[in-house]
């Protein structure tokens, strides 16, 4: 007895351990098996980090192991490059796969490899890797733990454009320095960055900085050979400090993908637009002044510019870039500058024959051109997209007169063939979207098309808050944007999420799916409301880009440093009306809308009639969507959904001031041509309850916002060429307008008293019919023709109150150049016009363009093709 117990408490032992033995195996055996290739570098690896981050979350064992024969997971993810040795390329090869092809490129696909279940992720090249990572970790993010690989999709992506960068500028050197010497902050930064497919970093030294880092050298070093330029008070510890901060920047955005260049955009300080409207700053100082470089100066630029270029390459080894500002805003006298820049050009070639460089197109000599080709210096040409500010995303159909003829912005002539050279397009929505949430895809892919044009591959956008302290004092505290019982964020350029999706991400390719920002939103907003600030915050986004089209004042307005369609009320009611926007040929100016209600006659060009009513069915709709979000989510919302609900209706209450004024603009208008009384009285009603609504977004912005966003100059006065003059605020709060319109408003109100006449004037303004005019348009594109071929356009158009004219619009692209009108005649059947513009028109130096006008018999205009829906004329290649 005692033995058969002795037996069978050895059975159960041996059972026991048996068990206990493949738990331990069971406990050992991880989930997932991550396959990577033999060796990595940084940025791939900064891709697995954030997969391992995500598989953590949700609670997922890994492993990460170099071959498929290793992988022990019951599921797998592959991630290795094409051409690799690994996985990834094992899979294409053995499934006879396509690899991607070209640079950033990546593929996502779903196999199995022995009956497990496998997501393989590759790439052309290490950026392209990274990027397929986060997708995936992303992705797994938005699964529950049960089904981490649910959400997980087949995807295969290459970029758009080569070229995505985001540049920041450093105005001021308290708030700069807060940011510089915080590596938790370029952490999370750049995270951002790479996360959204952002690839290049522009950090900006010297632009209306008040003389600092003018130029940038002494900030980081002396140079040897030139004792006596330096920066006043600067120590060479701090020195030192800054250099290897600049070298941790670098060497962290290598890290996740991104190229850094640097703006050097003021070589010498000579005052002027150089101070920013710093006080005391206006002229160069005569004596040394703390913290700013001394010792520069006309006889020694040349030689220390390039002996300091020199050395600032040889100590920023890893720098990708350099953009130069070329004109007088530099520093630069007119008498240097073709020297300045052969002598920079040839000493480049020696030190950085690679080295990227970026040639600002303002002001820059057609000779200074002429002599980069000749040194064979690896350069791009950057000009200003859309003035310093975020207009429609489209080249500007005809650029205001004041500066047709110059490279102020756009890009004027030099889109020229043989092509030499390449342009970079540069949109400066610093001036514009400054601190209000912004986001729109559609925008960031229609602006990311438009800059393929002269076939670009590359565009750069400000970052939100660009100007954030800019004509401060250096030693000035940063103010903090919200008031702190609204804050929801460690660092503020993180409440910019949807800026950085929407640019990065579609700038990198125009077919990313919503779903990457949809489920953002219901992260953020709840599953019933996150679709409709989603909504919201799409639709306000062309709020800004239209105020900056259609009604903003261009002479005063134009730079980043003065005109902020955000927060300004654009000036008093008659500078107002004196402006014509910044696309000349889609929008009819007050003063002509005017005219022709005085004196009759017909535009295709969108009246500030319509343009008003477009601003007040986009507050009405926005306002829907507003109180539809506020409903949704009920008693849930946090601080960032009142924050953005409250950036949403400062942007409705915007667009209806400016649905309001404009027709107190043409009104004013009508006043001054006919000095007939009632007109005014009819501006001064609108303005009135323009002034209303301006009310209410001072309401709205409440104790949100600080009472002083400092992004600029205060009280600056600027006069025009007339000797007109106003002046421009950009700190303070929307309340500080709203006194400055009731002022106005009692100006306009005096004015009329002054006048005893009241008889009226058979002009008024007309609101725009409520329902919009309806044209049937059907064209084909003409989008290349052989050179010297004619063009020949054909359309099909039909409206119920009958067409009374067509006509052509073309030009070479060339935006000196005035469009020529060809009329286009029936053709065929009554509904088809045609036109045809022939060789000798067509200067084959330039590509060429055209759009089409419409005029029906009632007087109702249109201009094709419609620039809410698509860029406003279509480009024609000349094939060479």
């Amino acid at each position: 007895m005692k033995g058969k117990f002795n037996r069978t408490m050895v059975l159960i032992s041996v059972t026991l351990l048996a068990i206990l033995v493949n738990s331990c195996a069971g406990l050992g055996r991880k989930e997932l098996s991550i396959v990577v290739d033999p060796t990595v570098g940084a940025a791939v690896e900064h891709g697995l980090s954030k997969l391992e981050h995500a598989l953590e979350d949700k609670n997922i064992s890994f492993e990460r192991v170099r071959t498929l024969e290793e992988a022990q997971g019951k599921w797998v993810i592959v991630a290795g490059l094409a051409s690799g040795e690994g996985g990834a390329a094992q899979l294409i090869q053995t499934e006879n796969r396509t690899a991607p092809s070209v640079p950033e490129a990546l593929a996502i696909w779903e196999t199995t490899w022995q009956d497990k279940p496998v997501w393989a992720v590759t790439g052309y090249d290490e950026r392209g890797l990274m990027y397929g990572l986060l997708d995936v970790a992303t992705r797994i993010g938005w699964a529950n733990e049960e089904s981490p690989m649910a959400e997980i999709e087949a995807i295969d992506e290459k970029p758009d454009v080569a070229m995505r960068a985001i540049s920041m500028y450093t105005m001021n050197r308290a708030y700069w320095e807060s940011r510089f010497y915080d590596e938790a902050y370029w952490e999370r930064y750049l995270d951002m960055l790479s996360q959204n497919r952002f690839n290049s970093l522009v950090v900006i030294f010297g632009y209306e900085n008040g003389g600092f880092l003018a130029p940038v050298y002494p900030y980081f070093f002396n140079v040897d050979g030139f004792p006596d330029v330096q920066m006043v008070g600067i120590k060479p510890e701090e020195q030192q400090r800054n250099l290897e901060a600049l070298n941790r920047l670098i060497s962290m955005a290598h890290d996740r993908g991104i190229d850094v260049s640097v703006g050097i955009w003021d070589h010498i300080y000579r005052g002027g637009v150089q101070a920013g409207g710093i006080p005391g700053q206006e002229d160069a100082p005569d004596k040394p002044v703390e913290g700013l470089v001394w010792g520069l100066d006309g006889d020694n630029l040349m030689p220390y510019t390039k002996a300091a270029l020199a050395r600032f390459i040889e100590l920023v080894p890893d720098l990708d870039g350099i953009e130069f500002r070329m004109h007088g805003e530099s520093g630069l006298e007119e008498g240097e500058q073709e020297a300045f820049w052969a002598d920079v050009f040839k000493s480049m070639k020696t030190t950085a024959p690679q080295m990227n460089f970026v040639l600002r197109a303002k002001g820059m000599a057609e000779s200074v051109i002429q002599t980069a080709l000749d040194e064979k210096v690896n350069f791009k040409i950057e000009t200003k997209y859309w003035m310093e500010q975020m207009g429609m995303p489209y080249h500007p159909t005809h650029i205001n007169r004041e500066n047709q003829f110059d490279r102020r912005h756009g890009y004027a002539d030099m889109l020229r063939y043989p092509q030499t050279y390449q342009m970079y397009w540069r949109l400066w929505n610093g001036g514009t979207t400054r601190i209000l949430l912004w986001g729109s895809p559609e925008y960031a892919r229609r602006f990311t098309e438009s800059t393929m044009l002269y076939n670009g591959d590359g565009f750069e956008v400000n970052e939100p808050l660009a100007t954030k302290m800019e004509a401060q004092p250096h030693d000035a505290r940063p103010f903090d944007l919200l008031n702190e019982k609204y804050r929801y964020y460690d660092y503020e350029f993180e409440r910019y999420w949807h800026f950085f999706q929407a640019f990065g991400r579609m700038g990198y390719s125009a077919s990313t799916p919503s779903v990457i920002w949809e489920k953002e939103f219901e992260s953020r907003f709840g599953r019933d409301a996150g679709p409709i600030v989603q909504e919201a915050m799409h639709q306000a986004s062309w709020i800004l880009p239209r105020i900056i089209t259609s009604v903003y004042n261009y002479e005063s307005s134009f730079p980043t440093t003065r005109g902020w369609a955000e927060k300004q009320r654009l000036g008093d009611l008659r500078h107002y009306a004196a402006g014509e926007g910044s696309d000349i040929q889609q929008f009819a100016s007050f003063d002509e809308e005017a005219r022709l209600l005085v004196d009759g006659g017909e535009t295709a060009r969108i009246r500030p009639s319509a343009n008003s009513k477009w601003f007040e069915q986009t507050s009405a709709e926005l306002n829907q969507l507003i109180a539809a979000a506020e409903k949704a989510v009920g008693e849930t919302q946090n601080k960032e959904f009142f924050a953005t609900m409250t950036d949403l209706k400062i942007l409705s209450n915007l667009a209806l001031y400016h649905s309001r004024r404009i027709p107190a603009a043409v009104s004013y208008r009508i006043y001054v041509n006919t000095k007939d009384p009632s007109a005014l009285d009819e501006a001064i009603a609108y303005e009135r309850e323009a002034i209303e609504a301006w009310q209410q977004l001072v309401d709205v912005a409440g104790d949100v916002y600080t009472d002083n966003l400092m992004m600029g100059v205060r009280g600056v006065v600027t006069k025009k060429k007339n000797g007109d003059s106003w002046v421009q605020d950009l700190g303070g709060h929307w309340r500080d307008e709203l006194v400055l319109l009731k002022e106005d408003l009692a100006g306009l109100e005096q004015e009329r008293a002054n006048h005893t006449k009241t008889t009226s004037t058979v002009a008024h303004y007309k609101p725009s019919p409520t329902t919009d005019v309806s044209f049937q348009i059907g064209h084909e594109a003409v989008t290349d023709i052989a050179l010297g071929a004619p063009l020949t356009v054909e359309a099909r158009i039909s409206s119920p109150a009958g067409i009374k004219w067509v006509r052509l619009r073309h030009r070479n692209v060339n935006q000196e150049l005035e469009y020529e009108t060809t009329p286009m005649l029936p053709a065929g059947d009554g509904d088809t016009y045609r036109a045809t513009v022939p060789p000798g028109k067509i200067n084959p130096k330039w590509d060429y363009t055209y759009f089409i006008e419409v005029m029906d018999n009632e007087g109702h205009g249109q201009i094709y093709p419609d620039l809410t829906k698509e860029t406003p004329y279509i480009i024609v290649k000349l094939k060479r």
